[in-house]
């Protein structure tokens, strides 16, 4: 119950006994609480004799808070113990964040706003880190022309075994499944202008300009891109990496450089063997669905296919290689955290590959007719 008592301009506000949600009915602020204030100046809230409270008794104080207000009268707090202050500060803390919450919440557009200028400011961030390790690349891959012995040589091998040598069945097997699929697809449209022949320019050209370098590029980006950024950023959660440069290492020529010189060799010789996989695909398919021999088709393929053609698929290869390495290896020096960060970069880094692969893929084949390749 609350006593109330007026002393001179002072309304004493005296809390006995227990305030709960239990008691709550007995704590009827508008019966205790003067309508007009009169001539009281200030309210003391004396807390002295509180038995046991809960929450109940920050909203009481909380209410005569707003009256006091309300009043423009001054408040005042006596007898109150230490542990009952500080529980009051923080429910009046939670309270504050709460409100602040509620107070920060914007409309729709202004969070649009604010969404689009954080993924700006991101994006811009990763630009400026990425080109920043760009150049260290570039930097040390001079090296190999006159400090070759900086790269670390004896990690190539293992490189080009999992880059390459691992990933050389399923690039195959899909390229090959490629080719039998657009044999079909374009046989079933030459049969009926009777340009049977022609199915030999379609298969060999798609594949060795377009399919063949996308699809092993692509298969490479998810085995081996993630393979980068989940060893390496696996290095950098334990600390490795940060071990490795107290010990003088270059970070670039220890990790990035003998994985980039392994993708470089390694992607134009999958994309041969894959794109003679995939033209076989491909002869399949016309045998089996149009009325022509293996001859005919070889021998419409060396007119129709030129090497302008392979070249241009195995300069794809190796820039399709070079954006590979430089985005796992990247988004795995961006890691920090645990494992949720690995997995995060990861998944991060095999999107951003193959994304940025078919990109590249269409500014090539706009810009290969004009350079006459």
């Amino acid at each position: 119950m609350i006593n109330t008592e007026i002393k001179g301009t002072d309304l004493v506000l005296e809390v006995l006994g227990a305030v709960t949600n239990e008691f709550a009915p007995y704590y009827d602020l508008k019966s205790i609480l003067p309508k007009k204030i009169g001539n009281i100046s200030k309210i003391i809230i004396n807390l002295s004799n509180v038995s046991k409270y809960d929450t109940y008794i920050f909203l009481l104080t909380k209410k005569i808070k707003t009256f006091a207000i309300t009043q423009k009268v001054e408040l005042e707090f006596i007898g109150i113990s230490n542990d009952l202050a500080n529980y009051l500060n923080y429910l009046e803390n939670i309270e504050v964040s709460n409100s602040q919450k509620r107070e920060n919440k914007r409309g729709i557009f202004y969070r649009f706003i604010e969404n689009s200028g954080n993924i700006f400011v991101k994006l811009t961030l990763d630009f400026i880190l990425l080109l920043t390790l760009v150049g260290d690349i570039f930097r040390s891959g001079t090296k190999l022309f006159y400090s070759p012995r900086s790269i670390r040589w004896a990690d190539l091998p293992e490189q080009f075994t999992l880059i390459g040598v691992n990933a050389l069945p399923i690039s195959l097997l899909i390229v090959f499944l490629i080719g039998l699929i657009t044999g079909y697809q374009g046989a079933l449209q030459l049969k009926e202008f009777g340009a049977d022949v022609f199915i030999a320019d379609l298969i060999s050209i798609s594949i060795t300009r377009e399919l063949g370098p996308l699809m092993v590029a692509i298969i490479v980006a998810g085995r081996s891109g993630s393979a980068f950024t989940a060893e390496i950023g696996t290095m950098k959660v334990s600390e490795e990496i940060d071990a490795l440069k107290v010990m003088g290492f270059n970070i670039v020529d220890f990790l990035v450089m003998p994985r980039l010189v392994a993708i470089i060799v390694a992607m134009p010789l999958i994309v041969i063997i894959a794109d003679l996989v995939g033209i076989l695909g491909g002869l399949i398919a016309s045998l089996t669905t149009l009325d022509i021999t293996s001859v005919s088709y070889f021998n419409r393929m060396q007119v129709s296919l030129g090497l302008n053609d392979i070249a241009s698929g195995l300069i794809k290869s190796v820039i399709f290689g070079l954006v590979i390495v430089v985005i796992g290896c990247f988004r795995g020096l961006q890691v920090s955290g645990g494992a949720e960060s690995v997995g995060r970069y990861t998944t991060s880094s095999v999107v951003t590959s193959i994304f940025n692969i078919i990109l590249i893929d269409a500014l090539f084949t706009l810009l290969f007719p004009i350079i006459g390749l």
